[in-house]
């Protein structure tokens, strides 16, 4: 009897629009921690900055899109750091495949050389509050993108939240993230 593979499940992808109604927000400056208890500057750049500056915005709402969740409490922290250089300042060169030895890896395509990746799993996550219609969200994000937010949040608009949620098998990753003024459902 020949053994059948298990077919591997799609990934699903779902756009949600969320009307955002509360927002919390903090800036924070401290000197890099880590010069002084060396012993836990494992993986501290020489490069890293010394003054450490965060951004964290808490964004809740809730979801008007799709259907299927609309009326469910979203809520988003976004830390925005000058200290997590080498992964908010990532390159396509860093996720693209390498063999044994370290060289970049490519496949033939239409007589062509074309990269293989291997492509990060999201930008964050999403989890269910188990027992509640409720979500939340983490997301890490340049200092800038952290900043154009709270501009954002300071222009007296209403403001809503687009997200490109990924589910692979039990995870939910964003992938994508918007604020902005208009309602993303209606584009």
């Amino acid at each position: 009897m020949p053994h059948r593979r298990k077919r591997q499940p799609e990934d699903e992808h779902t756009h949600l629009a969320i009307k955002v109604d509360h927002c919390e927000a903090s800036v924070e400056t401290r000197i890099e921690p880590e010069i002084y208890q060396p012993q836990y500057a494992w993986d501290l750049d020489d490069d890293a900055p010394l003054y450490r500056i965060t951004t964290q915005l808490t964004l809740a709402g809730v979801a008007t899109y799709p259907e299927s969740r609309a009326g469910e409490a979203y809520e988003l922290t976004i830390y925005g750091s000058n200290s997590d250089r080498r992964r908010i300042g990532a390159t396509v060169r860093d996720v693209q495949a390498r063999d044994e030895h370290g060289s970049l890896k490519f496949r033939s395509y239409r007589g062509r050389q074309i990269p293989i990746y291997n492509p990060p799993s999201g930008m964050g996550l999403i989890e269910k509050v188990r027992g509640e219609p409720r979500w939340t969200a983490w997301l890490r994000v340049s200092p800038l993108f952290a900043s154009n937010a709270l501009a954002l949040v300071n222009s007296g608009r209403s403001l809503f939240l687009a997200m490109h949620e990924r589910r692979s098998k039990r995870a939910r990753w964003i992938q994508g993230v918007s604020f902005q003024t208009t309602d993303p459902a209606e584009e």
